[in-house]
């Protein structure tokens, strides 16, 4: 939409395809011609061929489109903004896993597999976990963390079925890492970041899915710059035209050293759907600088030439269907299963969390009971979380295992039964109301059962569930935050023009 307004202020006539008739794109007054047709490659090109178009734009469009962009550029169809041999490049796993080491850029071990016994060899190689990631899939389909050589071959079977003739990449998956989505636009001289989110879920959970937050506060300004480093020399080196975005993972350094080693996960030559969320937070309409690039003018022209401030902390928060699905296990993982986005604003992180978790439609409780239950190898991780609960006044229960590790650093926790183990156990207590608050992350294989049943519970009872730490801590100070001071509301306008007054919203508080 943002392109066909660009578009149409430059002088052109734009006609969109797209055949999906809940976007507000399909409406009439938003392009000039509407095709409502699928994105197959003989659609487009039945349509090029009625229409004979001046360019093809396909980076706006998610990851359908960039598929198409090897066989239009084939047939002859001027593809406007990144090239589709650029796009290729970076879509291609294996090839792109060259580009890297040839420029020296850190990524996760790899390997790449056609078939079963070839992944299973690269997986015996790079050592478990592993994430098996199959190229031009949209949403992290069939994407998985292998904890082993079964789940190797299920999810290889997956992957040549969604994305047939193209390699499978398998990466050591790196686990404690922090991930970042950056955004920038490039028009073949010059790279201009738009901005850096940080994931607030760890690494391991589809970027549509995890929560994030703008500007990051997890990295150090050091490694921020080396991120806009790399993006700029990747884009530069793909020849991007348009929009890139690059996913960065950051993992502690060994031996307590404050900042951590960065490794780049993926580069996508198109929007992302982040590019919305820092559009409206900063206030500048990146798509439409986008398209002008696409159209031929250069940054300079435009005037877009440095990363744009950030005016207050901006939370990204997903929006799940599992409320409306029964029976389905609300555990987050490589692939992605939320369906929309909301944004909190303020000049605090707790706040603003808070507002973006409360308008996805979930809730928060002041006070009552949390159950945490965790894996072995998160319980360390848990105790900050469990200790601030009870700082503020949540009572604790908690599964054996947990409880007695909790005891031992100094957190009080109640044990309480799983399900297996006899009654009342835990789902009663949800069934029965004693619990507020559910952390729970994957156990392992022998309690699947359980974790699974006890997420399920608290669904379909509207109790919280969260199912990674990072972003328990996060719902914790947004617990803090809501229990300190009620929340204020401003519009993004009015951000905008306080921000273009010169007034620091980082330090006014937004009553």
């Amino acid at each position: 939409m943002h392109a066909a307004f660009a578009l149409r202020e430059a002088g052109f006539e734009t006609i969109m395809v797209n055949c999906n008739p809940e976007t507000v794109s399909t409406d009439y007054d938003t392009s000039d011609r509407l095709y409502f047709e699928p994105l197959t490659l003989e659609h487009v090109l039945a349509i090029f061929e009625a229409e004979k178009p001046e360019g093809v734009i396909v980076q706006l469009g998610g990851q359908t489109p960039l598929k198409l962009a090897k066989g239009l550029a084939a047939s002859g169809v001027p593809i406007w903004g990144t090239s589709p041999s650029a796009i290729d490049l970076a879509e291609d796993r294996k090839l792109f896993g060259a580009l890297l080491s040839e420029e020296g850029i850190r990524q996760p071990e790899n390997g790449t597999a056609r078939t079963l016994p070839e992944a299973l060899e690269v997986a015996r190689s790079l050592g478990f976990p592993v994430l098996v990631r199959p190229s031009y899939v949209l949403g992290g389909r069939a994407m998985a963390i292998c904890y082993d050589e079964a789940t190797v071959a299920h999810f290889m079977t997956e992957a040549a079925e969604v994305s047939p003739g193209h390699p499978v990449l398998l990466d050591r998956f790196l686990s404690e890492a922090q991930e970042f989505d950056l955004d920038l636009i490039a028009d073949g001289e010059r790279a201009v970041v738009c901005g850096i989110l940080q994931h607030i879920e760890e690494a391991g959970v589809h970027s549509g899915d995890s929560a994030a937050v703008l500007p990051p506060h997890a990295a150090s300004a050091a490694e921020l710059d080396e991120m806009r480093d790399i993006a700029k020399r990747l884009a530069l080196r793909l020849d991007v035209r348009g929009l890139m975005n690059v996913q960065f993972a950051r993992r502690p350094r060994e031996n307590g050293a404050d900042s951590g080693r960065l490794y780049v996960l993926e580069v996508n030559p198109r929007a992302s759907r982040t590019v919305p969320f820092i559009a409206k937070a900063v206030g500048v309409p990146l798509v439409a600088v986008a398209c002008r690039v696409m159209a031929g003018e250069s940054l300079a022209e435009i005037g877009f030439v440095e990363e744009p401030p950030v005016p207050g902390v901006f939370v990204k928060a997903p929006v799940f269907p599992f409320k409306r699905f029964p029976g389905v296990d609300p555990l987050l993982g490589p692939e992605m299963k939320s369906t929309g986005e909301v944004m909190g604003i303020d000049s605090k992180f707790g706040r603003a969390f808070a507002k973006a978790w409360i308008a996805a439609g979930n809730k928060l409780p002041l006070e009552g009971t949390a159950f945490v239950s965790v894996h072995d190898r998160e319980k360390a991780a848990l105790v900050p979380v469990a200790r601030r609960l009870a700082e503020l006044g949540f009572r604790l229960v908690a599964t054996e295992g947990t409880a007695r590790y909790l005891a031992a650093h100094g957190v009080a926790a109640v044990p309480i039964r799983k399900v297996h183990e006899g009654r009342p156990n835990v789902v009663d207590a949800l069934i029965n109301r004693e619990i507020q608050l559910v952390i729970n992350t994957p156990i392992g294989r022998d309690a699947q059962v359980d974790d699974g049943y006890i997420r399920r519970q608290a669904v379909k009872l509207e109790v919280p569930c969260i199912t990674n730490l990072s972003g328990a801590l996060a719902a914790v100070e947004a617990i803090a935050a809501l229990r300190d001071r009620k929340l204020g509301v401003r519009s993004l306008q009015e951000i905008q023009r306080l921000s273009r007054a010169g007034v620091n919203l980082h330090e006014s508080p937004l009553v």
